[in-house]
């Protein structure tokens, strides 16, 4: 296999008491302010979940959380996907495979009814998180290098105010809790000097500057067909490539070491 971890996507009526108990210490892990009950709340309010397991040890080290929702856009019926909590254990940061489940995830939506888009509903307070979005799907905004249509902003503007009608601010297109969400560890992700030259990066912090205090993002992108299998392959190219450079690296200390693979 070539990555070190794999995955699967259960109903979160499925999940037993100790993956729950370790999605909540997974939280733990890269973000302050966790409280149980918030984040039991959050998951039972969504419908799927896609976890991640270690190959080697057969722990649990990551997680996302996905509702689905039939809504109306250009009076034409679209499913969204939303987001929920979502964390990956710091030692496998790097590793494809969470894109690679999701992808396969919303194939599967697609291919069920080819003809309804589907859009991605994201809240997002790590840059990481969006450029993810912005390198996947063009159709995606608020993005640097593209004006989308009044229909589209219109249509997040009503799904933001109906989901966070106390939180949301449309001038900004940022949800802000106040204090009382979680928030991006400060050593998880710092952005550096170089990470900030990265023009979409620039824009994610211009329209996010107060990201560190937990405010959040807006997002939404069209998933069509072609940018999820490009964006599958593409993940898939690069966890296959980082397996070989492992490898290479285990055979050149077995050789110096004098030890037969």
């Amino acid at each position: 296999m070539f990555s070190a971890l794999c995955s699967k996507t259960v109903p979160v009526a499925a999940l037993r008491p100790w993956e729950i108990e370790r999605m909540l210490q997974l939280m733990r892990v890269c973000y302050d302010g966790i409280e149980p009950n918030r984040f039991s709340a959050d998951l039972q309010d969504k419908q799927y979940v896609i976890m991640l397991f270690a190959r080697a040890s057969g722990g649990l080290v990551g997680f996302s959380t996905l509702q689905l929702s039939d809504e109306v856009l250009e009076g034409r019926t679209v499913e969204v996907c939303f987001s929920g909590d979502t964390v990956i254990h710091p030692d496998y940061w790097g590793n494809k495979m969470l894109q690679v489940a999701f992808g396969r995830f919303v194939l599967w939506r697609k291919l069920r009814r080819p003809h309804r888009p589907c859009l991605w509903l994201l809240l997002t307070k790590g840059y990481k998180t969006y450029l993810l979005l912005v390198n996947n799907f063009p159709r995606s905004f608020p993005r640097r290098d593209t004006i989308p249509s009044l229909a589209y902003q219109e249509f997040l503007h009503r799904l933001a105010q109906a989901r966070w009608p106390q939180a949301y601010d449309p001038t900004r297109g940022v949800v802000n809790f106040g204090g009382s969400r979680d928030r991006v560890k400060p050593d998880c992700a710092p952005i550096d000097a170089q990470t900030r030259e990265n023009l979409h990066v620039a824009f994610f912090l211009q329209r996010n500057p107060d990201y560190g205090q937990g405010t959040e993002l807006v997002c939404l992108a069209e998933m069509r067909i072609r940018d999820l299998l490009h964006g599958v392959a593409r993940a898939g190219y690069a966890q296959s490539h980082l397996a070989f450079r492992r490898l290479r690296t285990n055979l050149t200390h077995w050789k110096y070491a004098g030890v037969r693979p």
